[in-house]
C-alpha cells in the first residue's frame, strides 16, 4: 500500500518499480471519495483526520491482504507508522516518526544523545516578534515546525530582518488552516543559530536500525539564504571519503537519536570545520524529482 496525497507527482516511479517487480500495488489517497471511486482508487483516507485514516487502513487490512505500507511523503508517515503497528508490519515507532516530523522534538532528541544540531527555541504565532528579536543570537534561520520543502525557512541577520520574516511566517501558517486535529506544534516557528559551511543530503535506508546510506548529494549552489530554494542536487559528492565517513556516522548516530528503525531515510546536514552538523531527518525517501538522478547496479531505481 502506498500512503500518496493527490498532490503528489511521485506516482509514476512508484508504480513503475512495484511492476517491474510483479508486486500488487494499492493506492491510498487523500482525494475526496466521489473522485476516489470516480478515478478507480480503491483507498480514499483524510490525512488530515489521522486516528480515522489509520482506521480505514486497519478496515481495509481486514478484507485484503496488505504486507507493507510505504509513506511516499512527510504528510502519511506517522499514519503508516501507527497503521503498521496496528497490523504487525514492518515500522518505525510512531513516536520516532512523529519526532521526524517534528522539528522541535527532533532537535530535542538529538541534544539528548550530543548529535550536533543548531541551537533553537520554539515560538507561539501570537508572540511579539519585536521584543523577541532582541533576545536572539544572530545569524538565524526561522522555520515553521511542520512544514518541508523549505517552505518559510528564512534566515535573518537583524532585528529588523526577524520581525519581517516571523511575520511573514505567519501568514504561511495562518493560510493552511489547519486543521483543528493537527499537532499543537503546528502553528508554531521555530528559530535556531545560522550554521555556515556545505550543505549536503543523505539518501539511505533503515533496517533493523541499521543505516545503509544509498547516495550523498551536494549541492553546490551557496545556501546562505535569506531563503533556501531546493535547486541543484550533484552524486556522487565531492566530499573527502574521510568527510563522508563522519557524515554517515553522523546521520546513524541522529536516526538512533530519533529512533528510526525501519525504512527510507532523508537527511539533510551542513558540514564545516568543526564536521557535520544534522539540519533534518525524514522518515521518507527524498521527495520532489532529485530521485530520477539515482541509479544502481544495472539500472535499478531508488523507488525500486
Amino acid at each position: 500500500m502506498l500512503l500518496m496525497p493527490e498532490s503528489s507527482y511521485r506516482a509514476e516511479p512508484f508504480l513503475k518499480a512495484a511492476q517491474e517487480l510483479g508486486l500488487e500495488v494499492v493506492i491510498a489517497s487523500d482525494r475526496c471519495h466521489v473522485l476516489a471511486n470516480y478515478w478507480h482508487v480503491p483507498l480514499a483516507l483524510k490525512f488530515h483526520y489521522p486516528d480515522q485514516a489509520v482506521q480505514d487502513i486497519i478496515d481495509y487490512a481486514a478484507a485484503n491482504s496488505v504486507q507493507a505500507i510505504i509513506p511516499v511523503d512527510e504528510k502519511t508517515t506517522v499514519i503508516a507508522a501507527k497503521a503498521c503497528a496496528a497490523l504487525s508490519l514492518p515500522h518505525n515507532a510512531p513516536e520516532a516518526a512523529e519526532a521526524a516530523r517534528n522539528k522541535r522534538r527532533m532537535r530535542e532528541l538529538l541534544i539528548a544523545s550530543d548529535v550536533p544540531c543548531p541551537d533553537f527555541e520554539v515560538f507561539e504565532i501570537s508572540a511579539d516578534p519585536e521584543q523577541i528579536s532582541n533576545t536572539i543570537a544572530y545569524p538565524c534561520v526561522l522555520k515553521p515546525l511542520f512544514l518541508s520543502a523549505s517552505r518559510g525557512v528564512i534566515r535573518a541577520d537583524t532585528p529588523a530582518e526577524f520581525i519581517a520574516a516571523f511575520n511573514r511566517i505567519c501568514r504561511i501558517l495562518q493560510s493552511l488552516q489547519l486543521s483543528p486535529f493537527a499537532d499543537p506544534d503546528a502553528g508554531k516557528i521555530l528559530t535556531e543559530a545560522f550554521i555556515a559551511g556545505t550543505e549536503i543530503a543523505i539518501e539511505g535506508v533503515i533496517s533493523q536500525g541499521n543505516l545503509r546510506v544509498l547516495a550523498v548529494f551536494d549541492k553546490p549552489d551557496p545556501l546562505d539564504g535569506p531563503f533556501f530554494e531546493e535547486t541543484i542536487y550533484v552524486t556522487p559528492s565531492r566530499l573527502s571519503e574521510d568527510v563522508l565517513r563522519d557524515v554517515t556516522d553522523a546521520t546513524q548516530r541522529a536516526t538512533r537519536a530519533i529512533g528510526l528503525t525501519e525504512g527510507p531515510v532523508h537527511a539533510e546536514l551542513r558540514v564545516n570545520d568543526d564536521g557535520p552538523w544534522i539540519v533534518e531527518v525524514a522518515g521518507r525517501s527524498i521527495g520532489g524529482l532529485c530521485s530520477r538522478t539515482l541509479r544502481f547496479g544495472l539500472g535499478i531505481s531508488l523507488e525500486d
